[in-house]
Formats: structure tokens, sequence, C-alpha cells
């Protein structure tokens, strides 16, 4: 294969351009009159409707900002096709000159809007986290701007009150201003990109820098009656366009995606916020400047201030549905700063009560093993001495009373070593309503007789688990707490609830007690409000240690108008058990 050959396989879209300039190049050599003023309007109006293809096709893959970043490209290669077709339909169709002013020009001068809106909206990073809609109002105000520019000093001696010179020198003016930014945001945007996105506002910034110059040279040849379509200055424009048309299509063989990590925009490159401030504070201010120009005709003086106000009260329409939008914003965010407040608090008083509990764990089991050693001395001896028949039978006695009390020390170490969380739990599937009914009926049999004990269990509550003999020191101990209470006021009523909330299971014991005066304080080590001699406060902080080794949580409030709640809530288990219905009593 020669190497012609394999320039062309390797760049079809060079070679193209070439072809298409030496085509150019022939026609202008060979043709003339009508044939050649068709052949050239013809061929850029066939280029255009690629140029409008090669956008549409990228709208439907891409999401978010690139989305709309194409959308817009879209519509600006259509308004700029159909100022194209209007030399098709003048030269080829009707065969005479494009008059002017024209629709055309509208559409010409009108095309960059979208593509400065479609460059604001920055599609090669990703979106930001929490953005609002708000935010895209920025983009119709800076829209807004650059219309009123071109009605404040184009339309009106475009067709309100027709001046060739004003018309012509406004419109090259405000156009060429509008290409200049489009280039100065290409370059901006390739200089802090990356990849493939770098390299389409690459593409884009080299056709326009093509088309640019070239354009303000067929605008004043226009302008002077100089120009014809097919000379030599359509060369230039022909090959920028139809760069510009191929850009489409190589964007859609790259895939564009969002830079990754790039969410978050720096003050710097914030640009719609700070144009938009700009559009809205600057149109009174021409407004202004326009009020003062007196030489100008009634009827533009007339239609400037009228522009003005209104323009002034869509930008004010815009600024304040942006404002609300915010504010709906804010006051969203306001409330989830709240909530993720209160979780910090609760997940605070919880690792609190966590480390108190690990603190006086740590605390009470060394204890615990100091003391086992001599208990255990103790004990042996004394058995010792009570099963030897050489001792007298007083002090056997004494002997036997001294290992009832080591006996009973030891077993209160036993549980203060349960406290301390040095017997691992075991944990199995266990059915939370048969572990509720196994401690209502340990409880029945020496229920004081004004207080009544009454179930609601959920028949198919979800298994957990668990450690059923540590959840059932819980459940004892939570009862016992409520009978305790009730006994106070003279009796009343224990309900014990199991119930599934989603993929958790909850059991609640309820009693219309006189309450609890400090709710938040009751798993606190020590914390007891029993007098003196009644309770040690260590019950319900080794039943939240149990529930925290559970991986649930335990929590205590007060019931209006009284009583109070412990409520346990466990993760449910993948594989249901069969579950007891059970009634009341």
């Amino acid at each position: 294969m020669s190497s012609r050959n394999q320039f062309v396989i390797r760049h079809p879209w060079l070679t193209a351009l070439v072809g298409l300039a030496a085509v150019q190049l022939a026609s202008s050599g060979t043709l003339n009159g009508v044939a050649l003023f068709s052949f050239a309007d013809l061929l850029q109006f066939a280029i255009m409707v690629l140029m409008v293809i090669g956008t549409a096709i990228n709208i439907g893959p891409s999401r978010g900002a690139a989305r709309g970043f194409w959308t817009l490209m879209t519509v600006s290669s259509a308004m700029w096709a159909g100022d194209y077709w209007r030399w098709v339909y003048y030269e080829v169709i009707r065969r005479i000159q494009v008059p002017t002013p024209d629709l055309g020009d509208t559409l010409l001068i009108l095309h960059v809007v979208p593509i400065m809106m479609a460059l604001a909206m920055m599609p090669h990073r990703s979106p930001k986290p929490g953005s609002s809609r708000s935010s895209t109002l920025e983009f119709p105000l800076i829209a807004c701007w650059w219309v009123y520019l071109y009605f404040q000093f184009t339309f009106v001696w475009q067709y309100l009150h027709y001046d060739p010179p004003s018309f012509h020198r406004n419109f090259n003016l405000l156009y060429h201003i509008e290409l200049a930014t489009t280039i100065i945001a290409l370059f901006y945007l390739a200089q802090h990109s990356e990849s493939e996105w770098q390299e389409i506002y690459n593409h884009y910034l080299i056709g326009f820098l093509i088309y640019a110059p070239t354009s303000a040279i067929i605008n004043i040849l226009i302008q002077q009656g100089l120009y014809r379509s097919g000379g030599f200055w359509d060369l230039p424009l022909t090959i920028s366009i139809a760069y510009l048309a191929w850009i489409g299509f190589r964007a859609h063989r790259l895939q564009l995606a969002p830079a990754a990590g790039k969410s978050e925009f720096a003050s710097g490159l914030a640009m719609p916020e700070w144009a938009a401030s700009i559009a809205a504070a600057s149109i009174p201010a021409v407004a202004l400047f326009s009020f003062e120009r007196l030489h100008d005709p009634e009827e533009v003086r007339r239609f400037r201030i009228a522009l003005g106000f209104a323009s002034m009260l869509v930008i004010a329409i815009l600024i304040f549905t942006r404002q609300q939008l915010l504010n709906r914003r804010l006051a969203h965010l306001l409330e989830d700063s709240k909530r993720a407040y209160g979780n910090l608090e609760r997940l605070q008083t919880q690792v609190m009560q966590s480390e108190k509990l690990a603190s006086i764990g740590r605390l009470v089991s060394g204890a615990a093993h100091e003391l086992n050693n001599p208990l255990t001395a103790i004990l042996g001896y004394s058995e010792l001495i009570s099963d030897d028949d050489a001792v007298p039978a007083p002090q056997r006695a004494f002997a036997e009373k001294i290992s009832q009390q080591a006996r009973r020390t030891k077993n209160l170490v036993s549980n203060l070593l349960s406290f301390a969380r040095q017997t691992p739990p075991q944990m199995q599937l266990s059915d939370l309503n048969t572990l509720v009914n196994n401690a209502c009926q340990l409880r029945l049999g020496s229920m004081p007789p004004r207080i009544s004990l009454l179930r609601d269990l959920q028949p198919d509550v979800p298994p957990v688990l668990a450690d059923d003999n540590h959840l059932l020191q819980v459940v004892l101990h939570v009862l016992n707490n409520a009978i305790d209470a009730l006994e106070q006021v003279g009796g009343g009523k224990i309900l014990v609830r199991t119930l599934s909330r989603d993929d958790h299971v909850l059991m609640e014991i309820s009693d219309d007690g006189p309450g609890i005066s400090e709710p938040a304080r009751v798993f606190d080590p020590f914390y007891t409000t029993k007098p003196p001699g009644q309770g040690t406060g260590l019950g319900l902080s080794a039943c939240y240690g149990i529930i925290q080794q559970h991986g649930g949580m335990i929590e205590c409030s007060n019931l209006s108008p009284r009583g109070a709640v412990f409520r346990v809530t466990l993760k449910a288990a993948s594989k249901p058990v069969a579950h007891e219905v059970v009634g009341t009593r």
C-alpha cells in the first residue's frame, strides 16, 4: 500500500478537507455567474446541514451538562444553517441578490449566543453536589444580555429606522465581539480541561480562529458590494465551517465523559455567576447611555426606553425566581443540617456511653480477676476444713459458712465479669416472640396483684441473630424496672410489643407509671432513681452494652401523659422462623 493511501486511511477527515479546498478552488477557476453562485451556496448549506447532524447525534448519548452543551450547539448550528439557506433561497432559487437587511442577518448575529451559553455550562466537569435549578437561570440571564445588545444597537438600525452605516458598523462590531468572547472562552476551557474534552475545545478554537477573521473580511466586502459567492474568500470560509461541522462527528466517536474528581468549581471557574451579574447590572447603564443620545431619531429613542424597561423586567423576574429557588434550596439544606446535627449528637452520646462502659468494664474486669485468686483459696481451705473429721464440729460449721459466703462472693464476681463482657455471646437465630414469652412467664409467677402484664406480639416478626441468654437478661431487667416503678404508684399496666419495620425488629416495653426524671441518663453506669440500697445503677448499663454488642440500639423516653417506654431495635436476620401467636393477660 502506498504512503498516499495510508495517509488517506489514517486521516480521512483531513483528506476530505483538502479535497474540499481543491473542489472550491477548481469551481472558482472553472465556473462563473449563476453556476458559481449556486455551487458555492449549495456546498456551504450542505456543510451546515452536516454540522446540525454532527451536533445533534451527541445529544442522546450525553448526560447532564454535556447534553445541554450539545443541545445548545445544535440550536446554534440550526440558526447558522438558516442564514445559509437565505443565500440558497435568493441566489439559487430566486436568482437575485441577497437583500439587506434580512432575517438571515438576525440568525447570523444571534447564533453565537447559544454557543456562549453552551460553553458556560462547562460540560467537561462533573455536576456539582447539591447544585439546584437556581443555577440554571444564570444562562437565560446571559442570553437576555446579548439579545438586549442586539436589539439596542443593531435591530433599531436594521428594521426600526434603517441606517446602512450604523447597521453595518454595529452589526460587525457586535458579531465579532461575540466571536472574540467565544474564542477567549474556548481558549480558557482548553487550558483547564483534560483528555477528550480538551481536544474538542481545541478543535472548536481552531475552527473559530479561522472563521472569525474570514467572516469579518466578508462582511466588510458585503457592505462595500464587493463580495460574490464562490470567490477567493469563500475558500477559508468553507474550510472553517467544514472543520467545525466535523467536530460533532469526532466527539461522537470519543464518547465524552466529565473528568473524575472535578465536581467542585473554583471561584475562578464560575463563569456563569459573574457573567450573569455583569449582565444584570449593565442593562440599566446601557439604557441610560442610550437615553442621553438626543440626536437619535425619536422612534429609536422610544424603542430603546421601552426595550430597557422590558429587559429589566425580564431580568428582575429571572433574579426573583432564582432567589426563590435558592431560598428553597437553603431551607432544605438547613433542615438537612439540623437532622445531621441531631444524628451527630445521638452518635456522640452513644460513643460517650460506650466509652463509659468500656472504662468501667476494664476496671471491673481487673478487680474481679484480683478477687478471684483469694476467693479460690478461701473456698478451697474452707472446704478442706469442713470435710476434715478431725476438726471439731463448731469449727467445721464455721468453715461451712465461710465456704457459702465465698461461693456467694464468687457468683458476684462472675456477674461483674459478665458485665465487663468477658463472656462472649453465642450468636444464633433467635425468635424474639419466644424470648419475650419466656421472660414474661418467668415474671408472672411473682407479679404483684395490682400490676398486669400485657403482650402484643406481631406473629410474623423475622428472627434476629442474638444470644438468647443475654437478650433474656435485658428483657427481665427492663421488666423488673417497670414493676418497681409501678409499685411506687400502687399498680398499673406493662405492655410488651414486638413489630418489624423495614429490615429491623423492634421490641417495646412500656408502662403507665410515673415516668423517668432523666431518660437520657438511665444508661449511665451507677445512675439510679431507686432509694439507697435498692439499686446499683449497673443493670441498664449492662443492658446497653449487650444491645450494642448485638449491633442494635436501646432507647428510653417518657410517654404522654405518664409512663415510660424502652425501645430495643435489632437487625433482622435473613431467614424467617415459625412464630407463636400469643394472647394477652
